[in-house]
C-alpha cells in the first residue's frame, strides 16, 4: 500500500469503493498530481465540519475544533510514523476511526437532528483518546535502528 493511500485516512469504505470506479473507468492509481488527493481530503473534511457547524449550531464551534484538532493529530501522527518508522498503523486502527466516509455522513445526520455539537465533543474524545493512546504505544515499540556507520577516529588505538 502506498504512502499516499494510507495518508488519505480511507476508512472501511472508501478504499473498495474508489477501486471499483478507477477499474470502471481504467485509470491508473497514481498520476503525477495524487500527491494532491491527501491534503484535499483534509480540507474538505475539516471545511464541511465548519460549514455544518456555522449553518446548523454556530454554538458547536469549539466542539468542531477539538474534533479537528483530535483529526490532525492523527494525520500528523500517520506522516511522522511513515517518516521515522516505516510503517503505517495498523488496519483496525483505519476501521475504528472511522474514516472520513463515515464521519462526514455521520455529522450531516447529527447536524440534521439538532445534536451536532454532541456529537462532536463526544467524537473529539473518543478518537482523541483512541488517537493518542494507540500512537504513544506505537512510539514506544518503536527503536532506533543502530547507526551503520561507525567513526574510525572514535576508537583508541
Amino acid at each position: 500500500m502506498s504512502d499516499l493511500v494510507i495518508y488519505q485516512d480511507n476508512g472501511p469504505l472508501a478504499t473498495p469503493i474508489a477501486r471499483r470506479f478507477a477499474a470502471a473507468r481504467g485509470t491508473k492509481k497514481a498520476g503525477r498530481m495524487s500527491w494532491l488527493v491527501p491534503p484535499l481530503l483534509r480540507a474538505l473534511e475539516y471545511g464541511a465540519y465548519v460549514a455544518l457547524a456555522l449553518l446548523f449550531e454556530p454554538d458547536a464551534l469549539p466542539a468542531c475544533f477539538a474534533l479537528m484538532c483530535a483529526l490532525a493529530f492523527h494525520h500528523y501522527d500517520v506522516v511522522y510514523r511513515l517518516r521515522h518508522q516505516r510503517s503505517s498503523p495498523p488496519q483496525w486502527v483505519r476501521f475504528a476511526g472511522g474514516g472520513w466516509e463515515l464521519r462526514l455522513p455521520i455529522a450531516c445526520v447529527l447536524a440534521a437532528v439538532g445534536w451536532l455539537e454532541l456529537g462532536m465533543i463526544v467524537a473529539a474524545i473518543a478518537l482523541g483518546t483512541f488517537f493518542v493512546a494507540e500512537s504513544v504505544n506505537s512510539w514506544r515499540r518503536f527503536t532506533q535502528p543502530a547507526s551503520l556507520y561507525e567513526d574510525e577516529e572514535d576508537e583508541e588505538e
